[in-house]
């Protein structure tokens, strides 16, 4: 049996073109070319059938042609494609079986699959959404990558491309499994679709200097212990810790370690779910006997096992709203620059760097899976982590 790509009646489906003499070109793809082609795949039992079949789409053509209905014919072609052979699931289908089963039931952490949801309905499914798994290429993909990069939203005019590769990241991950489940051949997103972040200054970015730390801390220190102690502590806590704000807020008072003295961070509340931190490993940061006995006299005053309760009540997590406005009362009482709770976390890497702390150390106090996001904390640029900290509180303190 030969299998080629030929009529069956008045509209079939073996895509041709025409050229300047009205002639019809017949092409016999590979199978690996079918989507990209107009027509339908037949199994035709001998060459005889075959040409017959190509004539009666040839003399169709040539009425086309004649009778100017070339673009009704080819769109006549292209339906006859999409319903006689299996083109396979469009993408929208798929993704929401993938959601489904791969980010929302696959064990992943809250975040992400908030992150997929947002990303397949503002995005990927407005793209993508009716056509078919087998026609997105590489080409689509380009088309869209320049699209955001020119698209307006509520922030301005284009995406970054930070931004556009989060996007890629989870058409990647779609296709990964579309290929584990046979339905697609090949997966669009390359080594080469991937965009080059945005470089900026590092001065733009939002953390403190070591002159700026050290004012902030000597604010909290001579203003907010007494009268705004649960600020003071949060913080102070997670300005010198580094701490991402979804481990400050899921702290508990069992994990305040007086020995040491230090804080185990072996939690993580995203959203609403405890899980574990965001490299899934816990560990242990060493802090000064200072702060650890200022935490010990703060958590017999407070209710609940939570170290850094929402002001709401002793068993609400604490908001970044919250946190992130008392950032803001800091900065303009020690007249530095605005940060978020992320933007202490920068802070700390820095502040460690800035004291020679090699990269594997920070990545270790940060609680980074490897050295290289390690970078993007130190914007400057060991020792027993111990000594580093204690050194640290002992220069934030010297005022």
């Amino acid at each position: 049996m030969t299998r080629t790509r030929l009529p069956s009646d008045s509209l079939g489906a073996c895509r041709g073109f025409a050229d300047s003499n009205t002639n019809l070109v017949p092409i016999f793809p590979r199978d690996d070319e079918r989507q990209r082609l107009r027509g339908v795949v037949f199994d035709v039992t001998s060459k005889v059938e075959a040409m017959r079949m190509y004539r009666d789409l040839h003399g169709l053509a040539k009425d086309a042609i004649a009778d100017g209905r070339v673009a009704e014919f080819l769109d006549g072609l292209d339906e006859r494609a999409r319903t006689s052979f299996d083109a396979g699931p469009r993408f929208k289908d798929f993704a929401e079986t993938w959601y489904t089963t791969c980010s929302k039931d696959g064990g992943l952490r809250e975040a992400t699959v908030i992150s997929d949801r947002q990303t397949l309905d503002n995005h990927l499914l407005d793209a993508f959404g009716t056509e078919y798994l087998r026609d997105i290429g590489p080409r689509e993909v380009d088309a869209y990558k320049a699209t955001k990069r020119k698209e307006k939203h509520q922030y301005g005019t284009g995406y970054s491309p930070k931004t556009i590769n989060s996007h890629l990241a989870v058409l990647h991950r779609i296709f990964e499994k579309a290929i584990e489940y046979g339905i697609a051949d090949k997966n669009p997103v390359t080594k080469k679709s991937w965009m080059r972040p945005d470089r900026t200054a590092e001065e733009a970015r939002a953390w403190w200097t070591p002159e700026e730390e050290s004012n902030a801390i000597g604010v909290l220190t001579s203003s907010w212990r007494d009268k705004e102690t649960r600020k003071y502590l949060a913080l102070t806590t997670q300005i010198v810790v580094g701490l991402r704000f979804s481990e400050l807020r899921a702290l508990e008072k069992r994990d305040l370690d007086l020995q040491a003295p230090g804080l185990w961070i072996r939690r993580s509340v995203s959203r609403t779910k405890v899980s574990t931190p965001k490299n899934r490993k816990a560990r242990f940061h060493v802090i000064s006997r200072d702060l650890a006995e200022e935490l010990r006299r703060w958590m017999l005053t407070t209710d609940g096992q939570l170290l850094f309760a929402d002001p709401r009540g002793a068993d609400k997590f604490l908001t970044n709203k919250v946190l992130n406005g008392w950032y803001t009362k800091l900065a303009e009482g020690a007249g530095v620059r605005w940060i978020t709770s992320h933007g202490a976390r920068h802070t700390a890497g820095s502040s460690y760097a800035v004291m020679g702390a090699g990269q594997k150390v920070i990545a270790s106090l940060l609680g980074h899976a490897d050295t290289a996001a390690t970078e993007r904390y130190t914007h400057v640029g060991g020792g027993a982590t111990a000594v580093l900290v204690e050194a640290r509180w002992a220069r934030l303190r010297s005022r």
